[in-house]
C-alpha cells in the first residue's frame, strides 16, 4: 500500500507527503471490529460506512418538484470530519477511569501511518515551471517521519516522564487506519455518485443518472462544453484533480490534511495512476494556513465574542433547569459517585469511550453495556419535575446514557438562541463556501469575493466542530443537535442548473439553479425552511447564510472578561457547569469550616508578621504573607484561571471544587481539535 500511494501524492519541493506505510510498523495496529456486538454510530464500521451511500436524485413524477425539469449538476461542496484517530490529550488531562492509563490494552498507542517529507532536489533535470508560472520538482529522497524518538521513556505515571504523551508512536489526535479506511469510502461514495467513467452498471450509484454527472469520462470536449452553463465551472482542458476543477481546503492538522488525501485517492484514484503513467509526478494543490488563525472551527482566537455567546449559552436557565433536573442527568452523575466513585464526570469522557470502544479496546464492565437499544434522547422529558430520585435500577444502558448526557452538554449552544454562536462562529467558513457557489448562481454578480473561475468540487478537511456548527445554521430542524458527528461523516450541497424546464415554467425555481443538502447519505434539503423537496431553489440558501457568511466584517467585540468566557475550540471540548452543592463534594459545612480556617491562617499569620516585624525579621514576614495570600486565593478566587496552582496541578484543583476542568478556558498551546 505504501509504495503505490507514494506515486499517487504531490511530491514537489519541501511537500509533506502524509502517506500510509504499514511495513515499518513498530506494532501493527488493529483494524478489526470484533471485540463488541453492536459499534455506536460514532465509530463508522465499514457497515456503517456504507450505508452512507449518496442517494440517486430523485426527479420523478412522484416528485412535484422536479417533475417538469432536466437538471444538471454543476457543482458540489463536499464538508468531511477526519476519520477515526486517537485521544488528542494524554495523562493527566485525560483521567478516563482508574486503570486507563495502567492497562497496556488502553493506555499504549502504537499507530502505522507515517509521515514522508520530500527535501528540494538539486538536479535542475527534475525542475519544471507549470502553467501558473509556479516552479515544481521531483525529490531526491523522502524522510519518513517516525513518532518513536521517546521511546525509550514511558513510564507515563512518572511525574518526570519525557515519553510520548499517548505511551507509544502515535501523536495525539494521530488518523488511524481505521481512519485511512474510511475516507477512502468516503472517496468511493464520491465517484459512485459524481463521476461516469463508461464502467458504471449499478443504477444505485449516482452517476449511472446523466443529471449526476460531475465529470463525465466517456465525453468527448464537444459534447462537455455543451454542457457549460452561462457560468464556467471548472476547466475542461485540466485534469479533473487540477484547479480549478478542484479546491482542497483543510487545517493544518495531520488528521484533516490526510483524510482529505485519502478521500481524493478514493476518488481520482484511476485518473491518477494513469496521469503518472504519461506525466511526471501528480500535483495536487491543498489550500491551509496558521492554525490558531483557522475558521474551519468556532475560533475565539479571532472572534472574542463566541465566548460571549457560549457563557450565554451556558448561563441560561434553560441550560440550568435541564442540567439541574434532567433524569438522565441525575442517572449520570448517581451512577459516577456510587459507582465509579468520582464526584464530577471526568474531562473528555466523549472522547476517552469513543476512542476505546472504535478501536476495539476494552471498556470498563460497569459501562460496557451497549447493544444500541436507548438511542438519542430528547431534551425534554415528559413527566419529571424537580430534582429526580434515581435509584439502581435505573442504571442501565450507562454507556449510551454517558454518550447522550456528553452530546447534550456541547451542542446545547450550537443550538440556543436559533444558533447564535455557530453563525457568528463559522460566518468565515460560509463565506469561503459561498465564495465557490454564487458565481453560479448570482447572474447579477451582486458579490464581489467569489472565486473567478469556480471549481466543479470543493473539498473542506475538517472536524465535528466543523460539520455541527454548519448544520446548525441552516434551521432548527436541519439538525437536532442529539447526535454527534461520527468518524469521516460528510456534508454534500450539490448545486443543479434546472434552467431547461421542460414546460418553461419558472416558478419552481425562478433562480434557475436548485440545491440538495445531504448529511451522511440522508438527504436534509426539505428540513430547510422554504425546502418541500429534495431539490431546492438555490435563493433558499443565499438567504439562509448570506446574512451571516461573513469575516472582518463581523462584530466580534467581546464584552465579557476574558476568564468568564468559554471556547470552542476543541473538538469534544464539553464545557461543565457548576454541580448542585450536594452533588459537588463539598457541602455548606465543609465550606464555612474552610472558611473558618482560612480567617484563623490569616489571623495567626497577622500576629505572626507582627511579631516577626518587631523582632526585625522583614524578610521572613514577607515570605509569611506571600504564602497566606496563596492559600486565602485557593479558599476564595475558586474562578480564577490560577486557581490551584499552589502544590497542585490545575485541573486536580477544579476537580477539588466540583467543577470539571472542561469549563475554564484552555490556553492556545491546548487547542487541539
Amino acid at each position: 500500500m505504501g509504495g503505490s500511494f507514494i506515486q499517487t501524492l504531490p511530491t514537489a519541493a519541501a511537500f509533506h507527503l502524509l502517506l500510509s506505510s504499514t511495513h515499518h510498523a513498530l506494532a501493527q495496529e488493529s483494524k478489526e471490529y470484533t471485540r463488541y456486538s453492536s459499534y455506536h454510530p460514532y465509530c463508522s464500521t465499514p457497515s456503517q460506512m456504507q450505508n452512507r451511500a449518496i442517494p440517486p436524485l430523485q426527479y420523478s413524477s412522484d416528485d412535484t418538484s422536479t417533475a417538469n425539469i432536466t437538471p444538471q449538476l454543476v457543482h458540489v461542496t463536499a464538508l468531511i470530519r477526519h476519520g477515526a484517530r486517537t485521544p488528542y490529550a494524554g495523562y493527566p488531562t485525560y483521567t478516563c477511569w482508574n486503570d486507563y492509563w495502567t492497562n497496556p490494552q488502553t493506555g499504549i498507542w502504537d499507530c502505522d501511518l507515517k509521515t514522508y517529507m520530500a527535501p528540494p532536489s538539486n538536479d535542475k533535470s527534475k525542475m519544471k515551471v507549470n502553467a501558473e508560472g509556479v516552479v515544481e520538482e521531483e525529490p531526491d529522497f523522502l524522510f519518513e517521519k517516525r513518532y518513536d524518538g521517546l521511546m525509550m521513556h514511558t513510564n507515563h505515571m512518572s511525574g518526570n516522564r519525557t515519553g510520548n504523551e499517548l505511551n507509544g508512536t502515535c501523536q495525539m489526535g494521530q488518523l488511524l487506519m481505521r481512519g485511512y479506511e474510511q475516507e477512502l469510502i468516503n472517496g468511493v461514495h464520491l465517484r459512485q455518485a459524481y463521476l461516469y467513467d463508461g464502467n458504471t452498471t449499478n443504477t444505485t450509484h449516482g452517476a449511472y443518472n446523466p443529471s449526476m454527472r460531475l465529470w463525465d469520462m466517456t465525453a468527448t470536449l464537444e459534447e462537455l462544453n455543451k454542457l457549460t452553463t452561462s457560468v464556467t465551472v471548472g476547466d475542461t482542458s485540466k485534469k479533473i484533480y487540477q484547479e480549478p476543477n478542484l479546491r482542497y481546503r483543510a487545517d493544518d492538522e495531520q488528521r484533516t490534511l490526510m483524510s482529505g488525501q485519502i478521500l481524493l485517492r478514493g476518488l481520482f484514484g484511476p485518473e491518477i495512476l494513469a496521469a503518472d503513467e504519461d506525466e511526471d509526478t501528480t500535483v495536487i494543490k491543498l489550500h491551509t494556513g496558521d492554525y490558531k488563525k483557522d475558521v474551519l472551527v468556532i475560533n475565539k482566537n479571532i472572534c472574542p465574542r463566541v465566548g460571549d455567546l457560549w457563557a450565554e449559552a451556558y448561563e441560561s436557565e434553560e441550560f440550568k433547569q435541564w442540567n439541574e433536573t434532567s433524569v438522565e442527568v441525575q442517572i449520570i452523575r448517581k451512577f459516577a459517585q456510587t459507582k465509579l466513585g468520582l464526584d464530577v464526570i471526568p474531562f473528555g469522557i466523549l472522547d476517552c469511550l469513543m476512542t476505546t470502544m472504535c478501536t476495539d479496546r476494552p471498556l470498563p464492565e460497569l459501562i460496557d453495556d451497549y447493544d444500541g437499544s436507548l438511542g438519542p434522547t430528547p431534551w425534554k422529558e415528559d413527566g419529571s419535575e424537580g430534582i429526580a430520585i434515581v435509584s439502581e435500577k435505573d442504571f442501565t444502558n450507562i454507556f449510551e446514557r454517558f454518550v447522550n448526557y456528553a452530546v447534550k452538554q456541547e451542542t446545547f449552544s450550537y443550538k440556543y438562541n436559533n444558533a447564535a454562536l455557530p453563525k457568528l462562529g463559522m460566518g468565515p467558513l460560509w463565506k469561503e463556501i459561498m465564495a465557490n457557489i454564487l458565481p453560479i448562481i448570482d447572474a447579477d454578480g451582486n458579490y464581489t469575493f467569489v472565486q473567478k473561475t469556480p471549481p466543479k468540487l470543493a473539498l473542506f478537511s475538517g472536524h465535528d466542530t466543523t460539520l455541527m456548527p454548519i448544520l446548525a445554521t441552516l434551521g432548527e430542524e436541519v439538525w437536532s443537535g442529539l447526535e454527534w458527528s461520527p468518524y469521516a461523516s460528510m456534508v454534500l450541497i450539490e448545486v443543479y442548473d434546472v434552467s431547461s424546464s421542460k414546460d418553461d415554467d419558472p416558478s419552481e425555481f425562478p433562480s434557475g439553479y436548485a440545491f440538495r443538502l445531504i448529511y451522511n447519505g440522508a438527504v436534509l434539503t426539505s428540513r430547510m425552511d422554504g425546502c418541500s423537496a429534495e431539490l431546492c431553489d438555490s435563493q433558499v440558501l443565499v438567504d439562509q447564510v448570506m446574512p451571516f457568511a461573513m469575516f472582518e466584517e463581523r462584530d466580534c467585540a467581546s464584552t465579557q472578561p476574558e476568564s468568564k468566557t468559554f471556547d470552542d475550540t476543541e473538538e469534544d471540548t464539553i464545557p461543565e457547569p457548576k454541580q448542585n452543592t450536594a452533588e459537588s463534594g463539598v457541602n455548606p459545612r465543609q465550606k464555612w469550616g474552610i472558611f473558618g480556617v482560612a480567617i484563623l491562617s490569616a489571623a495567626i499569620g497577622s500576629v505572626t508578621t507582627c511579631f516577626m516585624m518587631r523582632h526585625h525579621y522583614q524578610i521572613m514576614a514577607y515570605r509569611q504573607a506571600l504564602s497566606l495570600e496563596r492559600e486565602l486565593s485557593m479558599v476564595e478566587n475558586t474562578d480564577d484561571t490560577n486557581y490551584g496552582t499552589n502544590g497542585s496541578s490545575r485541573n486536580d484543583a477544579i476537580s477539588n471544587a466540583g467543577v470539571s476542568s472542561d469549563y475554564f478556558e484552555e490556553s492556545d498551546e491546548d487547542r487541539i481539535i
